[in-house]
Formats: C-alpha cells, sequence, structure tokens
C-alpha cells in the first residue's frame, strides 16, 4: 500500500477541446509567463522595469506518463509541471520613510504543482491548492480562456450528498459491489442563505440528532466527508459542491490514505488525485444518476419524513413535551 503522508488539497479544471495534443500543453501553456502589475501609488519612476512586477511562470515539467486502472481497464495520460508564482508581502514600502521596499524585500513566492491530463480525448488540469489566490495565479498563467465548464461525469450537487446520508443512515453501505461507504464523519452546508453556514465534525455524523435535523429540513449540503473502501484503495476525503461558476471540483485527501497499485511511493501524491477525480467520483456520479429520478420522486421524500418524526421524537424526549403540549 502507497500511503499520503500529509493531507492534501486539490481542484479540478476541464480545459478546452481546442487542446489537441501535449504539444499544445507544452508550446501554448507551459511557455508562458504572466506578469501582475505593483498596486500601489507614487511608484518611482526610476525603479527597474522588472521591479514594478509580480512574476508567474513554469519552472519544471515531466516527461508524459501513461497509468492504467486495470479493474476497469481505464488509461490516462498526465504531464506534472510545477508554477512559480511571485505576490507582494504585506508590507510594501518603508514604515519610517514611505519608499517603495526593494523588490526582493516585498516578494513572496508560492510553488504550486499541476497535473494536466489526457483521458478519453479531454485534457484536464488539477492544481494542488485550493487557496483562492493561488488559483487565480494559476488561471492567470495557463490562461482564463482555455477553461471549460466542468462535464455531466464531475457534477457533484447537494443532492447526491444527501443521497449518500440516506444510503448511510438506512445502512445501505455498499455503492456498488467494489465501493463501500465505510463511514461519513463531517458535512458543511447552509442554512437559509450563505451567509449562514454550518459544519458538523464526527466519527457519528450521521447518527446525531442535529446532523438529522438539518437534512430534514431541507438545507443544502456543501461537502461532505466520507471513508470509503475498494478493493485497491482505502479513502477518507472531503468533497466540496461543484462551485458556482461551475468550473471547479475542490476536494481535500486526508492523510493515510492509501492506494495499492503498482506505483513508487513518490507517485502516490500524483496517482490519488487522479483515482479519484477521474476514476471514483465518474463512477459514483454515474450510479447516483441512474437512480436519480426515484429517489428524488420517492425515497428522499419517505426517508426525511422517517428522520424528521425521529428528530420530534427525541426533542419531546429530551425535554418532556407532552403532544398537548403541541396543540
Amino acid at each position: 500500500m502507497n500511503y499520503l503522508q500529509k493531507n492534501q488539497r486539490y481542484t479540478l479544471y476541464k480545459l478546452k477541446n481546442e487542446i489537441a495534443d501535449f504539444n499544445y500543453v507544452q508550446n501554448e501553456i507551459l511557455e508562458k509567463k504572466f506578469r501582475e502589475k505593483l498596486s500601489t501609488k507614487n511608484i518611482p519612476e526610476n525603479i527597474p522595469e522588472e521591479d514594478k512586477y509580480f512574476i508567474s511562470q513554469w519552472v519544471s515539467s515531466s516527461e508524459e506518463t501513461e497509468v492504467n486502472f486495470p479493474n476497469d481497464d481505464i488509461k490516462f495520460k498526465y504531464k506534472k509541471a510545477l508554477a512559480s508564482c511571485e505576490f507582494t508581502t504585506r508590507q510594501i514600502k518603508d514604515s519610517v520613510t514611505g519608499i517603495l521596499l526593494p523588490k526582493k524585500e516585498r516578494l513572496n513566492t508560492s510553488l504550486i504543482d499541476v497535473l494536466f491530463i489526457e483521458w478519453n480525448d479531454n485534457y484536464y488540469m488539477i492544481v494542488f491548492s485550493t487557496e483562492f489566490y493561488d488559483l487565480r495565479r494559476i488561471k492567470n498563467l495557463v490562461g482564463e480562456n482555455l477553461i471549460d465548464p466542468i462535464t455531466a461525469i464531475h457534477q457533484i450537487n447537494s443532492e447526491l450528498f444527501n443521497w449518500l446520508f440516506y444510503k448511510f443512515i438506512q445502512k445501505d453501505f455498499q455503492i456498488n459491489e467494489e465501493i463501500y461507504l465505510d463511514n461519513i464523519n463531517g458535512f458543511t452546508g447552509n442554512v437559509i442563505n450563505e451567509d449562514n453556514q454550518f459544519e458538523g465534525r464526527s466519527t457519528q455524523t450521521a447518527e446525531l440528532i442535529i446532523t438529522k435535523a438539518f437534512l430534514t429540513n431541507g438545507y443544502p449540503i456543501t461537502s461532505i466527508k466520507m471513508d470509503l473502501q475498494m478493493p485497491e484503495a482505502t479513502m477518507t476525503f472531503y468533497l466540496r459542491e461543484i462551485s458556482n461558476d461551475n468550473k471547479e471540483l475542490q476536494m481535500v485527501v486526508a492523510k493515510n490514505s492509501s492506494i495499492d497499485l503498482p506505483i513508487t511511493p513518490e507517485d502516490k501524491a500524483v496517482i490519488i488525485p487522479m483515482y479519484l477525480y477521474l476514476y471514483l467520483i465518474p463512477k459514483i456520479v454515474k450510479i447516483y444518476k441512474a437512480i436519480e429520478k426515484s429517489y428524488l420522486s420517492s425515497n428522499k421524500n419517505e426517508f426525511l419524513t422517517s428522520i424528521g418524526i425521529e428528530v420530534i421524537k427525541t426533542i419531546m424526549a429530551k425535554n418532556n413535551i407532552s403532544i398537548k403540549e403541541l396543540e
């Protein structure tokens, strides 16, 4: 088994269909630089031109590599690149004189790993970060004009999360013959609107009355943390719903998640996000889509009614409330 040594954050993007091969990736993306001008007033005219800008650029890239998941004969190719992105420190001027500091004294640099992947004649990008400014710099460097909305195979939303809670609470742990839902141990959601966010973390999240109250009220779930068991892998990860602009799918994979494939320990941080994004998540989405109509029209309402009654009975018993007091 190859185990992840630390928690790792990832963001998936779908690239435009005009990207035909890795030659395009190499020549039209990995040769780029992006210059962001220093945004402050009273920049001295005599400072060097390069000191007026922060530079994002690619500093290295790997050879094209092919990976095969033997269970379903899924093959894809990838190229790993490293981006160096400059950005400003909080203090850019001398606190005494008010003079602009030399660039090296007002400079931070972020090193960000990025995977470019070819799968089923489509190209994807996985950024090893979920941090807003990291992602903005990578999108600027790649070119936002090359990023498409995410397609149906990655459409993760609140209803799918609700269905996973339904399966777990009903003790129907088999998502299919290969994927076992071992636990749900965290989630986030919105109460009424996005300004009121709720978060639950517990190894017994799905059994807690407060979780069931949240579900039965119909509040949207925005992310879910789950443990999944497969023949070739054990994964614990937070999966967020797709972004509002339909272009980002983010996850946080927990330390000690593991995969049993013939890869080197150094490759596990690369293979695990591709396994999740290109193999496991599309499979779960496909399973859900196959039963979505029947679940939404029948099972969901029965499920929410059942746990709603359980919530009411629990609150009444805990607070000695009688039926008469509800009249």
